[in-house]
């Protein structure tokens, strides 16, 4: 059985320090002056090109100072520099590894040895480069220090071992229970169940601190024993056991988009309405639970949030609902949300339809007559017909002043007329009716048509100043 268990296992972080000679690319000045040594037999004459080609500048002190160094190497050492580019250096390299005596391993650049690799005959020549020569080699060995961590464990009543970088090594069954760290955690209040075995693997020793965040949360439920926390973004089940002296949980995070979890949105859906705290959750999440529950239950929970509190995206599921069928028990506030987030007239027409008594504007209903006249009741059906009417009658009126206006000839008459205030407000009234006139009347809804008919009799008391001058004039 594997498990995750939390151990205070000794540990001691140890160095190595690596001495060995090996070649790196020469330098274009070493290269320079490994080819002077080779052919001079002298420092003086070495020096001597030296100074011919770079004078009294700075490669001048420079090339003698890499003389001096290079001068003690061996001929052949010169000619390998010629011949492969190489510079023979020595390196020193430090490495620290990890060595964890109760189980006997050392851990080194992410692999596992068995053993102290400090006692490994030759472990320190195997890190030599290729090419190089070992010189020589230290260990600097500290004292292993206690640092508590969650080590995975394969679990049984002969043979423990624990894992590092996926295999498993032994540890003695008395070190192993020396190295564990154990809570106090009171399960008085617990009201799950607390298994007496490890079934299966994926157990992780429980600690205070994630008991009480368990045990703390706000939205849950039992299922079989089992602690089922829900949280904004998905559900987690919590399974507890007892054994080996241990607390233990093993923990499952479910996704409520996915169409595997419906039974556990169910569940949740009725516990956060019993709780009264499903407004309390993000819209997306509720959106997500919505999409994976009965539609009875989906119908419920838009009528409980939208009691509270006004949402396009919950109005808009319960749109999708009466467009699936369900049209019978929405509340009031509900059918409010759903009329002022409608988008469409095919929404509106199906609004009416399911009540068509929750106080529809008029311009709605006229849409709905232009759409569907068939489906509007006999209260509305008469409305419509009143406000057409209403209409008629306005243009019939403003049809009869314009044309009194017209036929009277006094828009070609007040063309001779001096323009005096009056004159000027006559002309410019006439010429903004007929424009509408012609162009937009048949258009215009009933509020318009008024403003329209007040214009209309404003010019005819324009007009009839202007005619009763004209009549003046003609006597």
């Amino acid at each position: 059985m594997r498990v995750s268990i939390r151990l205070n296992l000794p540990k001691a972080i140890n160095k190595l320090t690596v001495r060995y000679n090996t070649f790196e690319k020469v330098s274009y000045d070493k290269y320079f002056i490994a080819s002077l040594i080779s052919n001079t037999k002298t420092q003086s004459k070495a020096f001597e090109l030296i100074d011919e080609m770079t004078g009294n500048g700075s490669l001048n002190d420079h090339f003698k100072k890499v003389y001096a160094e290079m001068i003690e190497l061996s001929l052949n050492e010169i000619e390998s520099i010629l011949k492969d580019s190489l510079y023979p250096i020595q390196k020193i390299e430090e490495f620290t590894y990890a060595y964890i005596p109760m189980v006997n391993i050392s851990i080194f650049g992410g692999n596992v040895f068995i053993g102290n690799i400090a006692e490994t005959k030759f472990f320190a020549q195997q890190l030599v480069e290729k090419g190089g020569t070992y010189i020589s080699h230290n260990f600097d060995i500290k004292e292993p220090v206690s640092k508590p961590d969650y080590y995975e464990v394969n679990l049984s009543n002969e043979i423990i071992e624990i894992g590092f970088n996926k295999d498993f090594y032994r540890i003695s069954n008395e070190d192993f229970v020396s190295s564990i760290i154990k809570d106090d955690i009171d399960f008085t209040s617990f009201q799950g169940n607390l298994s007496q075995s490890l079934q299966g693997n994926g157990w992780i020793q429980l600690s205070r601190s994630t008991f009480n965040n368990i045990a703390s949360t706000k939205d849950f439920y039992y299922d079989n024993g089992d602690h089922i926390a829900i949280y904004n973004d998905n559900a987690k089940r919590s399974s507890f056991a007892y054994s080996w002296g241990l607390y233990w949980v093993k923990e499952k995070t479910y996704l409520y988009q996915d169409s595997a979890n419906q039974k556990m949105c169910e569940n949740i859906a009725e516990v956060l309405l019993q709780s009264g705290r499903i407004n309390e959750f993000k819209t997306k999440t509720i959106l997500d639970i919505l999409k994976n529950i009965s539609r009875d239950k989906q119908q419920e929970i838009v009528n409980y949030i939208l009691k509270r509190k006004e949402s396009k995206e919950i109005a808009k599921v319960g749109l999708i609902l009466i467009s699936k069928g369900y049209e019978k028990n929405w509340s009031e506030d509900a059918m409010k949300s759903f009329y002022k987030f409608k988008e469409n007239i095919n929404q509106l027409i199906m609004l009416y339809k399911v009540n068509p008594n929750m106080g529809f504007a008029l311009n709605d209903i006229l849409d709905i007559y232009k759409s569907d006249k068939t489906i509007l009741t006999d209260e509305h059906l008469n409305q419509t017909r009143e406000y057409f009417s209403d209409c008629e009658a306005i243009k019939k009126r403003v049809r009869d002043i314009v044309g009194r206006v017209v036929l009277s000839g006094s828009r070609e008459n007040e063309k001779s007329m001096v323009m005096d205030e009056a004159t000027k407000k006559f002309r410019k009234s006439a010429n903004n009716i007929q424009g509408h006139f012609k162009r937009d009347i048949d258009k215009m809804d009933l509020n318009e048509l008024k403003q329209f008919e007040k214009q209309a009799e404003k010019l005819y008391e324009e007009y009839k100043i202007v005619y009763n001058r004209l009549q003046e004039e003609q006597n």
